[in-house]
């Protein structure tokens, strides 16, 4: 008498389905045995909630990584014990951009029982409601954080990703905080602050199992040393207050080197003479699935033509530009922009044909165009 309901929000139909196929769904796996899933993220929400309901993972090797989901008497009899958690799982893994789940159920047919496999992926994800992510992005600290825009300012040709994967760190598994990656080269970034002895004992047991590159920044006050972890596959970097960058800048370097050098000897034979007379490399690069600067090194080289920035200009182009600069009265480089832009080229072609710009301020009608003397 005194719960009355005063008003009823007003459901949309779809919406009121595809809350109940998630139902569905989860109360299918009240009756399962086992649960397998792949994602690609949503990985500390979701191995918080396996953590938090007291079930087992097991992680598959090879590529993508296939966890397995079952509960401790798992171990000694076949149970439908842990079906009820392993539904509360589904909607962390569903948040995750994209998934694949995997459940063996048993039911019984005729008085006896039998073993069927339920699949779903995100393939289906409209037929299930939007789990939505929060608008702000939660950091752990204010260090992760203050990294992530740093690193994010400094080098946009690298992306910076929060909680990019699992990694196998024999039978658990390691959520790296960051990783940097650019066509196909990945550093990961483990960032140690908070602590407790505990905490730092399994950090360093899961981080001396790892087989992948991963550079360490870990703070001056943890009771440890670089000996601390015994692994030549990982950089110890100590810090104070802020993560210091030129360590990671350096690797990076280190990185994008050896990369340079792998594309040129495995790039073909580039005919830039062949693809036009004003070429641009950026367009070359995605041709070939290699970086610009790998393109620039190997055509640079060219006797028919120069590097221009990120565009590759050849020799008889530069000598009709030359000339009608040559006869050119206005030397305003406003005037000179016009005949430039005829060629899809900026002001930086003009140092290649003898040219340089006077600034005597920064507004364009009083910069002037002079022919340098040799």
């Amino acid at each position: 008498d005194y719960q009355i309901a005063v008003s009823i929000d007003s459901v949309p139909a779809s919406d009121l389905v595809r809350n109940y196929n998630l139902s569905l769904t989860q109360t299918l796996l009240f009756d399962a045995l086992s649960l397998e899933f792949e994602t690609s993220g949503n990985y500390q929400e979701i191995f918080r909630m396996i953590k938090y309901l007291g079930l087992m993972y097991e992680i598959s090797s090879g590529d993508p990584l296939i966890t397995r989901i079952t509960g401790p008497l798992s171990l000694f009899r076949k149970t439908k014990k842990y079906g009820t958690s392993l539904a509360k799982l589904v909607p962390k893994i569903m948040k995750a951009p994209s998934w694949k789940l995997k459940a063996q159920i048993e039911t019984t047919v005729a008085g006896e029982p039998r073993i069927y496999i339920f699949e779903l992926s995100d393939s289906k994800k409209d037929f299930f409601p939007e789990i939505v992510e929060t608008d702000q992005e939660h950091f752990d600290s204010a260090v992760e954080e203050n990294f992530l825009r740093r690193f994010a300012s400094l080098r946009k040709d690298w992306e910076i990703k929060r909680e990019p994967t699992i990694l196998k760190t024999g039978p658990s598994v390691m959520i790296p905080d960051f990783s940097v990656e650019r066509r196909g080269k990945k550093l990961y970034i483990e960032i140690v602050g908070f602590w407790t002895p505990e905490y730092l004992e399994k950090k360093t047991e899961k981080i001396n199992k790892l087989q992948e590159e991963i550079i360490l920044f870990v703070n001056k006050e943890l009771q440890c040393t670089k000996k601390t972890f015994q692994k030549e596959n990982v950089d110890v970097i100590f810090y104070d207050k802020d993560i210091p960058m030129r360590p990671i800048l350096d690797r990076i370097r280190r990185i994008e080197s050896k990369q340079l050098e792998e594309e040129k000897k495995n790039l073909p034979q580039i005919d830039i003479e062949s693809k036009g007379d004003i070429v641009s490399l950026e367009d070359v690069a995605r041709e070939y699935n290699v970086g610009v600067e790998t393109v620039t090194e190997v055509v640079k080289c060219s006797t028919t033509g120069v590097v221009v920035k990120t565009m590759f200009v050849k020799n008889t182009v530069l000598q009709e530009i030359e000339e009608k600069l040559d006869h050119l009265e206005d030397m305003q480089l406003s005037t000179v922009k016009k005949i430039l832009d005829e060629y899809g080229l900026n002001e930086a072609v003009l140092g290649k044909i003898g040219y340089e710009i006077e600034w005597k301020t920064l507004d364009l009608k009083n910069a002037l165009v002079k022919k340098v003397n040799c």
